[in-house]
């Protein structure tokens, strides 16, 4: 069944205590799309993509990923469709940079010759292949972000969910990796990025841009 619904919310609410994050939310994000996500800090960015990766669920209303609705046994599956990275990169210090994106293929049972053909691949994309025997702590915050890359789309993903990806970055840094994501979207991915850095989104026009406010989710022509 062909799926062009990546991402369907409708009239979502979600609280956490007495605080009220999402009220009658509705989203959808189309197959191939670049999504930016915006808002002030606390608005509830993090609690969407979360949402989205299924790490948090809805108190009322209906979420649908790849046009499924997220039952149990169906989620991990659709997360295995999901690559996601992260402001502070998750990385493990303690291991080298290609371990680091060749691990979680082999938590998620990818064939050792497969696996190793898509971390070559991956690091080449984000220009660190040469680097791969060193640790993380060798390396800028923006190549930390470049391996956090590597390992998201090392899975084959779908669709990439970046929350905050240049948040501890230089506005130069930043830009490049804007460019990555964009390299991967146009050659077919899925990208939603959650970010509070309107340069960003300034710089990459082409993208639908929604913003949360007062519990809402409207969608804008352009950045602030």
């Amino acid at each position: 069944m062909k799926v062009d619904k990546v991402v369907s919310m409708k009239d979502v609410y979600k609280s956490f205590g007495s605080l009220t994050v999402f009220e009658g939310v509705n989203l959808e994000v189309e197959k191939g799309e670049f999504v930016f996500i915006i808002g002030q800090s606390g608005v509830g960015k993090t609690t969407l993509l979360r949402m989205i990766y299924l790490e948090e669920f809805p108190d009322r209303g209906t979420v649908k990923i790849f046009g499924k609705i997220p039952e149990p046994s169906r989620i991990r599956d659709l997360r295995q469709r999901m690559g996601v990275i992260f402001q502070d990169f998750k990385l493990l210090d303690y291991r080298t940079i290609y371990d680091n994106v060749y691990m979680p293929l082999g938590y998620t049972g990818v064939p050792p010759d497969t696996a190793r053909k898509r971390v070559e691949e991956a690091l080449k994309f984000v220009r660190l292949w040469d680097r791969r025997k060193e640790l993380p702590g060798r390396l800028s915050g923006g190549e930390k972000q470049r391996v956090s890359i590597a390992r998201a789309i090392a899975r084959q993903p779908a669709m990439l969910i970046a929350d905050e990806p240049t948040g501890n970055l230089d506005p130069e840094t930043s830009l490049e990796i804007l460019e990555y994501l964009k390299k991967l979207n146009e050659q077919g991915m899925t990208i939603v990025v959650a970010t509070h850095d309107y340069e960003l989104i300034k710089n990459h026009p082409a993208a639908r841009i929604y913003r949360i406010r007062d519990a809402r989710l409207q969608e804008i022509d352009s950045a602030p």
